[in-house]
């Protein structure tokens, strides 16, 4: 049973799904006993290793349907995983695909799960291996300087410490009002990802 704030694995999700789904039904024109192997291809790539070639597909789909149906495949598969649907949540969102193209994409996705998963972590905790470990905040009054005789500004000195596997470094910054108002909207926007990225 799950908890009234999560999301139930069984229904469909709809956030960049739609589009990918509408994707999807380039897989129609693909010979029946190609489409498991491109399938695999394809996550084959989401995994780090060879992805499918376009030489190998060439009489199924021009260069621009190509790179349609891969990032289609690839959109859906990834947000599948990502969002831990159910074999009947899979099903929900593809229904509107045939039912063979619906069954080869939901074996796919099961069967592999483990390593499209495994390979989403990765190239999460990849993004950057420093992370910050803590700050320090000073603020000054700037009186003058060497183009004006009174300035009358207040600079915030920021020192983060970032611990990069073992080594530890300091990174110092020195901004005025405006600086800092776009470090925090930075901050904020990095958080909305993040915050993304966890539901």
């Amino acid at each position: 049973m799950f908890q009234p704030n999560q999301r139930d694995p069984t229904m469909p999700v709809l956030v960049n799904m739609a589009a990918s789904v509408d994707g999807l039904k380039l897989l129609e024109k693909c010979p029946s006993e190609k489409l498991d192997s491109l399938l695999h291809e394809v996550i084959d790539g989401i995994c780090g290793h060879c992805r499918p070639r376009l030489q190998d597909y060439s009489r199924v789909w021009t260069g621009e349907v190509w790179f349609q149906v891969l990032d289609a495949c690839q959109t859906w598969i990834k947000n599948a995983v990502k969002n831990g649907l159910t074999k009947d949540g899979m099903e929900k969102d593809l229904e509107n695909l045939p039912a063979e193209i619906q069954r080869r994409l939901v074996e796919c996705v099961t069967v592999r799960r483990g390593d499209i998963r495994a390979s989403l972590l990765a190239d999460t905790a990849a993004i950057s291996q420093a992370h910050l470990k803590d700050f320090d905040w000073k603020l000054k009054l700037a009186l003058s300087s060497d183009k004006i005789a009174s300035v009358q500004e207040p600079l915030l000195n920021v020192d983060f410490n970032v611990q990069e596997g073992d080594h530890n470094k300091t990174v110092s910054l020195e901004m005025d009002r405006q600086e800092l108002n776009k470090l925090i909207a930075s901050l904020e926007t990095a958080n909305k990802a993040v915050l993304q990225m966890k539901t």
